[in-house]
């Protein structure tokens, strides 16, 4: 499990908040605290769409909420807290898969990454959701080393004291 304190807090809330990084990552929870709280489940209403068996997801991309959070917390005041529950498209996640060899036991399994912002600072925590019951151990350090590259290779920095 990677977990850590983010470095560059304002680094970091630029890239979430404002950039494109974690677009592509969907939504399974999100929740902010100001002078009210914001609580989102991610889980898409397939009937809200005109043809909901076009819709090959189950949640909702950060890219389409995230402005949601933005216009919560811009402001003079930080947040009390944020919370937010992201997991690996279902690419990466494949990839991931076949590149530790479980693509079929592990299929259904689902990676996270965790954020937790409070006034003393913003944590990231990795996890992973198997499929089932497993002793084995694989997925979950295949996941949190490519969790670290992808933070490396974005200058995103995490101590984890």
């Amino acid at each position: 499990m990677v977990s850590g304190t983010v470095e560059e807090l304002k680094a970091f809330m630029a890239l979430l908040l404002r950039g494109e990084l974690f677009d592509a990552w969907e939504v399974t929870e999100a929740r902010v605290e100001t002078f009210f709280e914001l609580s989102v489940n991610g889980r898409l209403k397939k009937d809200f769409f005109e043809e909901p068996e076009t819709v090959d997801r189950e949640f909702a991309r950060w890219g389409e909420v995230k402005e949601i959070f933005f216009q919560a917390i811009k402001g003079k005041r930080l947040p009390g807290m944020l919370r937010i529950v992201l997991a690996a498209d279902r690419e990466w996640t494949e990839r991931i898969l076949r590149e530790c060899g479980k693509e079929k036991e592990e299929a259904g399994a689902s990676l996270y990454l965790n954020i937790r912002y409070s006034p003393s600072g913003c944590q990231l925590v990795s996890g992973v959701s198997h499929a089932g019951f497993t002793m084995d151990k694989t997925l979950d350090t295949v996941w949190d080393a490519a969790l670290q590259d992808f933070l490396k290779k974005n200058r995103i920095v995490v101590s984890t004291q």
